[in-house]
């Protein structure tokens, strides 16, 4: 099969989840344009090169992205860390951690005066983690974040509101603020039940006081197609290469891709891919996994 736009620089610039289920954002770094690749259900292999381009920027009031104007190419992670350019980063003036922040830019003020909402989302029994997001997002964070499920608790006009029970709850034992990737992905290989798993957010939530407000949801539909079932086992595949991935994808959780090969179904962390240029090739997998069948999970 042929390469994926052979013609054209591609920079992984983000993953997300619409009506046609988890998708691969892809910015065109010549025609300086974005596009959405569906993965569920399709063969490809993805490898990531070295060269690293500005994502683009995310404009906080419509909610969209686009390319960098300038096709600025960044330093390597080692010397800079961020995924835009100064320029695109001025123009988003995006900080999650706007309340530990010396300054707050005009977006960002803006952004948090927009009605925000408070959720608690599960990653394992061990494993709560609360946090607030604005409305006009959706539920776009919880996916991006990779949560099996979440109940929304409640609901507040703006963003300091919000973070006033976040702060709160986050105090207590047994709730976190931040994840680590690397956890997600080894709880993926966890046993995992929605409906045990939304019982424990409930529980949890009205232990603190709080009857989620639009009760609890199973986000499972989101990353793996409406009425499929999860693989009944999933893994982190031994020896896997860190620039190159390939299977047929059969879902999306957060930014770690479920690939299958030969009947097993592996987790490829691909987020911190972002910003990377990267080849595609469709239909065809050109990296095989090493596996041993014992250390599989039930997903």
């Amino acid at each position: 099969m042929p390469r994926f736009f052979p013609d054209s620089t591609l920079v992984f610039s983000g993953l997300g989840y619409d009506v046609a289920g988890p998708y691969l954002q892809l910015n065109d770094l010549q025609a300086q344009k974005q596009m959405r690749l569906p993965v569920l259900g399709r063969t490809f292999t993805m490898r990531r090169l070295s060269q690293r381009y500005c994502i683009g920027p995310f404009d906080l009031k419509t909610y969209e992205s686009s390319a960098c104007p300038l096709m600025a190419e960044l330093p390597s992670e080692e010397t800079y860390k961020d995924d835009m350019c100064p320029a695109c980063r001025e123009a988003t003036g995006f900080n999650p951690a706007f309340y530990n922040a010396d300054a707050v830019s005009p977006q960002q003020r803006a952004y948090n005066m927009t009605p925000h909402f408070v959720y608690m989302a599960y990653f394992s029994p061990a494993h709560l983690k609360v946090g607030i997001s604005s409305e006009t997002r959706g539920i776009e964070r919880l996916l991006e974040q990779g949560a099996r499920v979440a109940g929304i608790l409640k609901r507040y006009e703006n963003a300091d509101a919000a973070r006033a029970l976040e702060a709160e709850l986050c105090a207590q034992e047994g709730i976190l603020e931040t994840m680590r990737l690397g956890t997600k992905n080894k709880l993926l290989s966890e046993p995992f039940d929605a409906q045990a798993a939304m019982a424990c957010v409930l529980q949890t939530a009205r232990d603190h006081g709080i009857d989620p407000e639009c009760g609890v949801l199973d986000l499972t539909p989101y990353y793996f197609g409406a009425g499929a079932q999860p693989p009944d086992f999933v893994q982190l595949p031994d020896n896997a290469p860190a620039d190159a991935c390939a299977g047929r994808c059969v879902g999306m959780v957060g930014g770690t891709l479920a690939l299958e090969q030969q009947g097993a179904v592996f987790a490829v962390p691909v987020k911190d891919w972002e910003s990377h240029a990267v080849e595609i090739t469709a239909g065809e997998v050109l990296v095989e996994y090493d596996y041993e069948p014992q250390q599989m999970g039930l997903w």
